[in-house]
């Protein structure tokens, strides 16, 4: 069988597979329980409403200890981000066709994910067709 490679993405649409099985990065945004101030890494600005799900939804647990299946923000129907402009530094860092996510999109393939993306990113062929 041959095996074509991921092709580097040109756009992010229909994707999404950064923000899946990383836990929830907006947990940085969440208010610190016993600090009069907010968390340093919360964006001046962050809606109060953004703000009261975050603390809901996380209730008191730090990074790491969130469920890891997606992010708060992913929105699994559209594969975006509901809050884009506002989210967190290390998905700002998270470089389009750089090396995270091209392994990342490897990952999906190998493991037979099902995202609207994944017709453009490979494909098996079998010997001899």
């Amino acid at each position: 069988m041959f095996v074509l490679p991921v092709l580097p993405p040109s756009s992010c649409d229909g994707c999404g597979l950064c923000c899946v099985g990383i836990g929830s990065p907006v947990l940085l945004y969440a208010s610190r329980p016993g600090f009069g101030e907010p968390h340093p890494y919360r964006p001046v600005g962050l809606p109060q409403d953004l703000v009261e799900e975050i603390d809901s939804h996380f209730s008191g647990l730090t990074r790491g200890q969130e469920p890891q299946g997606q992010c708060l923000w992913f929105d699994a129907a559209s594969r975006q981000c509901q809050h884009y402009e506002l989210r967190p530094q290390i998905c700002r860092e998270y470089e389009l066709a750089g090396p995270s996510c091209l392994i990342r999109r490897q990952e999906a393939l190998e493991n037979g994910e099902d995202f609207p993306a994944r017709a453009t990113l490979g494909a098996t062929i079998p010997d001899g067709g």
